[in-house]
């Protein structure tokens, strides 16, 4: 009736082997947190600068419509006029044509860039 104690099977190698494995795959979980953390951040970056791209193209827009309306024919003399500025209107018969693949000197004190 005396029986012998089985003894546990595990010894000081397989408490050591146990202890790495833990050890790799805690490190493995907090290595997988961190990356998703960086993902995360990541993308509320790239939201971030693609709003601000689409508030500047909206802006664009309005500056190019702004310039637009500002350098209208009929908005400009009427600024011209409200200014009171000495500017005015020149014929077209004083308009000289200059071809730029023309090598010729340009007559007078006239500047052509080539």
């Amino acid at each position: 009736m005396n029986r012998k104690k089985k003894a546990s099977n595990i010894g000081l190698p397989m408490l050591i082997l146990l202890f790495v494995a833990g050890a790799i795959v805690a490190t493995g979980g907090i290595g997988y947190v961190v990356l998703k953390n960086k993902q995360v951040t990541a993308r509320r970056n790239i939201t971030k600068v693609q709003q601000r791209m689409e508030e500047h193209r909206v802006a664009i827009t309005f500056y190019q419509s702004d310039i637009s309306r500002i350098l209208g024919v009929y908005n400009l003399r009427a600024e011209l006029t409200d200014r009171q500025s000495d500017l005015v209107p020149i014929g077209t018969g004083v308009v000289e044509f200059i071809n730029p693949h023309d090598q010729e000197t340009p007559p007078g004190d006239a500047v052509v860039s080539r």
